[in-house]
Formats: structure tokens, sequence, C-alpha cells
């Protein structure tokens, strides 16, 4: 089994429609807030959550990554 460096797989991340997925999810959800009953459900909450959290994360590790001292 390869094993994958940390670099291919940011590119790999990078490369995939995670980031296309995560802005139709956020324009979805941001559209659905408009309506009191969406708003107050648990899962619009638990998806706006998840989606800000893997934004979050994704800004993090992109940052982190970008510090880095070039070998």
């Amino acid at each position: 089994m390869d094993v994958m460096d940390f670099q291919s797989y940011v590119m790999l991340v990078a490369d995939s429609d995670l980031f296309g997925c995560l802005a139709l999810l956020s324009l979805v959800l941001l559209l659905t807030a408009s309506h009191r009953a969406a708003r107050n459900s648990r899962l619009h909450r638990a998806l706006t959550l998840s989606v800000l959290a893997a934004v979050v994360a994704i800004h993090g590790l992109g940052s982190w990554y970008g510090n880095l001292r070039p070998a």
C-alpha cells in the first residue's frame, strides 16, 4: 500500500470538489436561513456548524502549511 505524503494530500484536497460543495452547501444554508422553521431545526444548525468548522479547519491547515520552512 502506497503511503501518501502531506503535500500530495493537500494537492488532492485542493483539486477535489470539496470547495465547490462547501460553497453550494453554504449558499443553500444561507437561503434556507431566511425561513424561521428551517433556521431553528437541528439539521440546519448541525449542517451550518459542520460547514463552518470545515472552512475554519481548511483555512487553519492551509495557513500552517503555508508558513512551513522549505526543506
